[in-house]
C-alpha cells in the first residue's frame, strides 16, 4: 500500500506563518487539525479606543447577564465582526478594529477567542518569546463585540476570572484605552476549489453516460488543486435478457449467495455488491486531506442495449444539516418536504466534508449522576485543566470503557445512551464544539422536532471526560468546561459519529 503525504498540521504552540510573512502562535486546533487559530506576536496597540458612542446597527449588541454572557462565550465570528466594524468606521486606523492588519488576514478577537487563548497561555508563552514575541499584558484587551452604543466586550488578561478562562467586562466604556491583540484563522479545510477529473473512458467531465456491451469496471480520478488526488472505481454488471432456473434438492438447509434458506420455496436474487477485504491498519499520521469521491449511478446492472449514468461526487455535509434514519443528509429547510425521519443534527465537519459528529434529538437525562465515585478508573486519562479536558474528543472510546467497567448502577451517565445503536457520551472537547453551534443546532431541531436547549436556562451535560476518582468534566450553559463531583446530577445528551 502506497501513501501520499500532503501539506503539514499545525498544534497548539506552533510558529505559524501567514502567505504574507507575518507569523503567530497557533492557540487553538480543530480536532482533526484541518485549522484554527492564531495569535499576532506583538500587540497591534498598547492602548485605543474602540469607538465612537454609536451603536454599530449590523452587530448584534450583548449587555451583561446570563443570556448575554453565554452568547459572548459562544461568539467566534472575530473575522466578520471586524469587517462589519471597519466598514462602519470607514476602516479608520484610530480605533481598535483599525489597528490589526486586515488585509493580511489578521483581525479583532471575539469574547470566545480571547478567553480560549487566555486558558492557554501556560503552552503558548514560551512559543511567543522564542519567536521574539512579547508576551501578552496584565491589561485589558479589547474585543469585536459590541456591548450598545457606549460600551463593548473586553477581558482582562491579568484576571483570572470564571473558570480560569479571563476576566470578562461587558461594559467597557468605548472611550477608554484598551490593548489590542491581533488573531488570524488558518485552514485546511473542505473548500470549494476546482476539481479535475480523468475518466477510464478518457472522459474528463465529473459525470459520464456509457452503455457497456458486457461487466465493464469504470474508474475516475478525482484531482484537487493541493496535489492529492482520490482513485475509485465500479463494475457495472451487464446482464443478458435471458432467465436462468435451476432446480436444487438439499437436506435439511440449503447455503446460496451468503443465505441460509430451511423452508421450500422460490426465491430471487439479483446483483449482489461486491465485497472487499477487511483489514486493520493502526496509522497515526498527519496529512492534507484528499477528495473523498464516491460514484452516482443510476443503476447497478442494466440489460443490453441500455444506458447507465455514473457521477464522481464528493460528500459535503455541513454544521445544522438533520441527519436521518437512513444516514442521508437533508437541510432543515427542505426536511418537512423529504419524507425522511431524522434522528439527529449534524455540530461538526471533519475536513473531508463528509464525516464528523451529530447530537441526538432529545435529552437522555436531565438529572443523573456521572457515577463511578471515588474510583479513578485506570483506562481513562485524567485531565486536571480545563483547556486539556477540551482537547479530549474521543467520547466512543471513553464511553466503551466506562461501560466495560461497571453497569448502569456504576457508570449511569454513559448507559443512558443508546450506544448498541452508534451513540454515546460525548468527551469534553466535543461538547465544547457542540455548544459554540447552539444557535444552528437550535435552529434544526426546531426543524425536526428535536428537543431544544432554553438560551434563557441554565443547563448542564456530562462529558465522557474523566478528572480523577472523585471528579469528571461537565459543560455548563456559558460555555465553560468544569470539574464537578461525579455524584451531581447534570444533563446527558448523546452524539455519533457519521
Amino acid at each position: 500500500m502506497a501513501l501520499s503525504l500532503c501539506g503539514q498540521a499545525y498544534h497548539v504552540g506552533d510558529l505559524y506563518t501567514a502567505p504574507n510573512g507575518s507569523k503567530g502562535i497557533v492557540f487553538f486546533v480543530l480536532p482533526d487539525g484541518s485549522g484554527g487559530w492564531v495569535v499576532a506576536l506583538n500587540d497591534a496597540s498598547t492602548g485605543c479606543k474602540w469607538g465612537d458612542a454609536i451603536d454599530v446597527p449590523e452587530i448584534p449588541d450583548l449587555m451583561y447577564g446570563i443570556l448575554n454572557y453565554q452568547q459572548a462565550n459562544f461568539d467566534t465570528a472575530g473575522y466578520q465582526k471586524t469587517a462589519l466594524i471597519r466598514a462602519f468606521q470607514n476602516n479608520s486606523q484610530t480605533y481598535a478594529a483599525g489597528k490589526v492588519d486586515f488585509a493580511n488576514g489578521w483581525y479583532l478577537p471575539s469574547p470566545a477567542q480571547l478567553s480560549i487563548l487566555f486558558a492557554q497561555r501556560p503552552i503558548i508563552d514560551a512559543a511567543i518569546i522564542n519567536a521574539g514575541g512579547t508576551l501578552m499584558a496584565y491589561d485589558w484587551y479589547w474585543t469585536c463585540s459590541e456591548s450598545d452604543y457606549q460600551n463593548a466586550c473586553a477581558v482582562h488578561f491579568g484576571n483570572a476570572g470564571t473558570n480560569g478562562r479571563g476576566d470578562f467586562r461587558f461594559n467597557q466604556n468605548k472611550s477608554v484605552n484598551c490593548r489590542v491583540r491581533a488573531v488570524r484563522s488558518f485552514s485546511y479545510g473542505y473548500e470549494p476549489v476546482p476539481l479535475s477529473y480523468q475518466w477510464s473512458t478518457g472522459a474528463t467531465t465529473p459525470d459520464i453516460t456509457v452503455s457497456p456491451s458486457q461487466t465493464t469496471t469504470y474508474t475516475v480520478t478525482v484531482s484537487a488543486s493541493n496535489g492529492c488526488a482520490d482513485t475509485v472505481s465500479h463494475t457495472v454488471v451487464v446482464y443478458s435478457r435471458d432467465t436462468l432456473t435451476f432446480d436444487q434438492t438439499a437436506c435439511e438447509e440449503f447455503e446460496w449467495q451468503g443465505q441460509t434458506y430451511t423452508t421450500s420455496g422460490d426465491y430471487t436474487f439479483t446483483y449482489p455488491r461486491p465485497g472487499g477485504c477487511d483489514s486493520v491498519v493502526i496509522l497515526h499520521l498527519t496529512v492534507d486531506h484528499t477528495p473523498q469521491a464516491t460514484i452516482s449511478v443510476s443503476a447497478d446492472a442494466i440489460c443490453s442495449g441500455e444506458e447507465v449514468t455514473l457521477e464522481a461526487k464528493i460528500p459535503h455535509v455541513e454544521v445544522g444539516y438533520i441527519l436521518c434514519t437512513d444516514n442521508s443528509f437533508v437541510k432543515p429547510a427542505d426536511y418537512a418536504s423529504s419524507g425522511k425521519v431524522a434522528k439527529g443534527v449534524v455540530f461538526y465537519v471533519d475536513n473531508s466534508g463528509g464525516h464528523g459528529w451529530a447530537i441526538h434529538l432529545h435529552d437522555q437525562a436531565s438529572g443523573m449522576q456521572w457515577g463511578g465515585y471515588g474510583t479513578d478508573n485506570p483506562s481513562l486519562d485524567n485531565f486536571t485543566q480545563a483547556n486539556e479536558a477540551i482537547t479530549d474528543c474521543d467520547g466512543l472510546a471513553n464511553t466503551q470503557l466506562l461501560r466495560d467497567a461497571g453497569d448502569a448502577t456504576v457508570y449511569p451517565a454513559a448507559w443512558a445512551v443508546d450506544y448498541d445503536n452508534g451513540w454515546y457520551l460525548p468527551a469534553a472537547g466535543q461538547l465544547r464544539l457542540m455548544l459554540t453551534e447552539i444557535v444552528t443546532l437550535n435552529a434544526s431541531l426546531q426543524a425536526a422536532g428535536g428537543t431544544v436547549f432554553s438560551m434563557n436556562t441554565l443547563f448542564n451535560y456530562w462529558s465522557s471526560t474523566e478528572y480523577g476518582s472523585s471528579t469528571a468534566w461537565r459543560m455548563l450553559h456559558t460555555g465553560f468546561v468544569i470539574g464537578t463531583s461525579k455524584t451531581t446530577e447534570s444533563g446527558v445528551r448523546s452524539v455519533r459519529n457519521f
